[in-house]
């Protein structure tokens, strides 16, 4: 590899630092510009790689482009979505630059997923650090903050109940980074890579979630943890059936979780799921409520920021912090059903590529999906990782028949 070869990847490797690092910010109560700043590397990475890549290797991307993009300006153009058409056209915008961004990560780092990883890993950790010196207050009685996040007492007036963010807007924002955190960590721990800082990592990011007592996370560690056993079973035959049926089984819950929120059917089952989701499914039903009075259920009301329908449709009286939620309000039950057809395409072609850590990934931000909005979200942190990751999967399988890396050896997961 030659001097100029060798100084461009370094530079896009800082650059995509620069763009988690600013990402991460922005959910602080002190963004200090970070929430424009993340624009600039990522425009950066956009203009430095756009004229490497084929677009024909992503021709199915076009499909989630013309769902979430292309159709709802028509229908904004037609007089279908009124509702603030600006703030539509302004998400359009926005969801078209990082599905860019997210192609051109995919195709710099489709050989470089090691790399990929470390870079994230060191950024998060380095912001975390950072947040760690300036506010500090993390409490250390461990075990009384994990009963606290069992028993949901999480709020109150006293200091040792309330919940603690560490800098974020929201103490969930600590515990998803710090999520992130242990799923870098424990992919290069496996990889024998960054041994001791990925230990530090882990426990430290255990710690933050401890005192954001968010309940999120554990459930996502333990999704991990059977994800990882299912990838160790040595018959290939056997895991990739195994693999199939957890595919089979998020398609069944997908549809099960919307028919329930949809009917807002007040059974003892109902009652149960929406008290283990901390209630968000009541504030999928009373979304619903409201696009019914509307009468767009099956449009919605056009692609919006999810801030801005807590903010200003909501009044910040209940939120929609989850996926399939989200664009039943936004896109209607139409446009729902062609997102998550798209949706268990790409993990069916993940899961067809044999890829192990493809499929850990894709259950990992599909179970993230149903306590945060993070599905082909904008400016989404869990999207901007997880969606590379399927993309470089996904296209090194559509253009070879098979993965280029070999996710098979006993070093890759």
């Amino acid at each position: 590899m030659n001097k100029r070869k060798i100084l461009y990847n370094l530079f896009i490797d800082y650059m995509l630092g620069s763009l988690i690092v600013f990402t991460i910010l922005s959910y602080t109560e002190n963004p200090v510009g970070s929430s424009i700043l993340k624009f600039i590397p990522g425009f950066i990475i956009i203009l430095s790689t756009i004229g490497k890549i084929d677009f024909n290797a992503y021709k199915w991307v076009g499909w989630l482009f013309l769902i979430v993009g292309v159709m709802p300006l028509i229908l904004i153009i037609l007089g279908v979505y009124n509702y603030d058409t600006g703030q539509s056209i302004a998400y359009i915008f926005l969801f078209s630059y990082y599905l860019v961004l997210i192609i051109c990560l995919a195709e710099f780092y489709s050989n470089k997923l090691v790399s990929f990883i470390t870079i994230w890993q060191v950024s998060i950790t380095l912001v975390l650090a950072g947040l760690f010196v300036i506010y500090r207050g993390i409490n250390l009685n461990l075990s009384y903050l994990l009963s606290l996040t069992i028993s949901n007492q999480r709020y109150g007036q006293s200091l040792l109940v309330q919940r603690y963010g560490m800098g974020f807007r929201n103490v969930n924002a600590l515990a998803m980074v710090s999520m992130l955190l242990i799923f870098c960590s424990v992919f290069n721990l496996i990889k024998s890579r960054l041994k001791a800082l990925s230990i530090i990592d882990i426990a430290a990011s255990i710690i933050f979630i401890l005192n954001a007592e968010s309940r999120t996370p554990f459930v996502l560690m333990f999704v991990l943890l059977i994800c990882y056993l299912i990838s160790r079973v040595k018959n290939n035959a056997r895991r990739i059936f195994v693999e199939n049926l957890v595919f089979i089984f998020e398609v069944i819950i997908a549809i099960c979780f919307t028919f329930i929120f949809v009917n807002d059917s007040q059974s003892s089952f109902y009652n149960a799921i929406d008290e283990i989701s901390s209630y968000r499914l009541s504030f999928g039903a009373s979304a619903f409520i409201l696009l019914k009075n509307i009468g767009n259920i099956f449009l919605g009301l056009g692609p919006l920021n999810s801030s801005y329908i807590t903010e200003t449709i909501f009044g910040n009286t209940l939120t929609l912090d989850n996926s399939i939620e989200y664009y039943v309000f936004t896109l209607g039950l139409l446009g729902f059903a062609l997102v998550y057809i798209y949706l268990f395409y790409l993990f069916f072609i993940v899961n067809k590529s044999g890829s192990k850590f493809g499929f850990i990934t894709t259950t990992f931000y599909f179970v993230y999906s149903f306590f945060e909005n993070t599905i082909f979200l904008p400016i989404s942190t869990i999207s901007l990782l997880c969606l590379t990751i399927i993309f470089i999967t996904v296209r090194n399988s559509e253009e070879n028949g098979k993965a280029k890396i070999n996710y098979n050896s006993h070093y890759y997961l």
